[in-house]
C-alpha cells in the first residue's frame, strides 16, 4: 500500500475482543518509557459503569491528555453499539500527527479496526506514519482482523505478536534496544 518509501517497522498487537490488549499495550508503553524510549500515540481504555462497558476514552501517550472517545448508544440494533465523540477523535488525531510523533521510538495506535480498514478512523494517520517516521509502529488489532490488516500493509516489514503473551512485551523492548544500538554504531 505505501510501497518502498516505508522507513518504519510495523507490529500487529493482536488478541480477542476485550481480552486486555489495551492494558498490556499500556504496560509496554510504561516499560519503554522507563528504559528511556520516546513513546507516542494513543490508547483507548474502556470505561465501565456498574460493571458494564459504557465507552472508551482516548489517552495521548506523549502528553497524558484524555478525552471521551466513544460512548455506548441506546440503539440495541445490529448497527454500531458506540458513537464517537468529537473531542476524543480530535485528541487521537493530534496524538498521531507528525509533530506529536516526530521523535518517537515507539508509536502505539489503539485500535486499528473496521473503521480503519474501510479508510476511516486512524487510517490516514497510520498511512502517513508508515512513510514519515522510522519508529516502531504498534497497531492494536482484534484477532479476527489481523489478517486483513497484514494484507493491507503487506509491503511493510514487521510481525504479529499475541498481546497477552508475557514474551510479547519483552520482544518489543528488545526490538527497540536493537534499533537504538544500530543507530549508535
Amino acid at each position: 500500500m505505501v510501497g518502498a518509501l516505508v522507513k518504519s517497522e510495523l507490529i500487529l498487537w493482536r488478541g480477542a475482543k476485550h481480552s486486555g490488549k489495551t492494558t498490556v499495550a499500556g504496560e509496554l508503553a510504561d516499560h519503554a518509557q522507563r528504559e528511556g524510549f520516546r513513546v507516542a500515540g494513543l490508547l483507548a481504555p474502556a470505561i465501565y459503569t456498574d460493571a458494564h462497558l459504557a465507552g472508551f476514552e482516548a489517552l495521548d501517550l506523549r502528553t497524558a491528555a484524555r478525552a471521551l472517545l466513544a460512548k455506548r448508544t441506546t440503539n440495541k440494533g445490529p448497527k454500531r453499539a458506540f458513537s464517537f465523540v468529537e473531542a476524543g477523535l480530535k485528541l487521537g488525531a493530534d496524538a498521531l500527527n507528525g509533530e506529536a510523533t516526530r521523535d518517537a521510538d515507539l508509536i502505539i495506535v489503539d485500535e486499528f479496526g473496521p473503521f480503519e480498514l474501510a479508510g476511516d478512523g486512524w487510517r490516514k494517520q497510520v498511512d502517513s506514519l508508515l512513510v514519515d517516521t522510522s519508529a516502531v509502529i504498534l497497531l492494536v488489532v482484534r484477532e479476527e482482523l489481523a489478517g486483513q490488516v497484514r494484507r493491507l500493509y503487506a509491503d511493510v516489514a514487521g510481525e504479529e505478536l499475541e498481546a497477552n503473551q508475557p514474551e510479547s512485551v519483552a520482544k518489543v523492548i528488545a526490538k527497540l534496544r536493537d534499533r537504538r544500538n544500530a543507530e549508535n554504531t
